[in-house]
């Protein structure tokens, strides 16, 4: 084989390979153009996503905020009112086995026992029997 058989065929080849090549290169040609373009429209609207996503996410944050401070609200007021019936509770629990057990029980059995005496008295005293 001399030399320019062999260069014939090594030419032949890459012409070969150039027609194989030549559609998938027109393809790729033609994708690039649609990315382009598909690229073009994202930057342009991006923008405008980015700027709704940041309302959103400021939105959202505020929200957030408020609820909070609601929450902290009503549980402050949730602890005051906690605070004023335990303290409530806490002393009728003390001060009611006293009444029961002490003078104001006493005191006030004795009471109306003189209540009744003084008008079974004043019932006699003026004769309505």
């Amino acid at each position: 084989m001399n030399l320019e058989t062999f260069l014939l065929i090594i030419g032949i080849g890459f012409l070969v390979l150039i027609i194989i090549l030549l559609p998938i290169a027109w393809q790729i040609w033609k994708t690039v153009k649609g990315v382009t373009i598909t690229l073009k429209t994202l930057n342009e609207t991006l923008p405008a996503i980015l700027k709704n996503a940041a309302e959103m996410t400021g939105n959202i944050n505020n929200s957030t905020t408020t609820i909070n401070n609601e929450i902290q609200t009503i549980s402050n007021g949730l602890n005051r009112f906690y605070s004023a019936t335990s303290g409530i509770v806490g002393d009728v629990r003390n001060f009611s086995p006293n009444a029961v057990k002490g003078s104001l029980f006493q005191l006030f059995g004795n009471g109306l026992a003189i209540i009744k005496g003084v008008r079974v008295f004043l019932d006699v005293f003026f004769g309505k029997k």
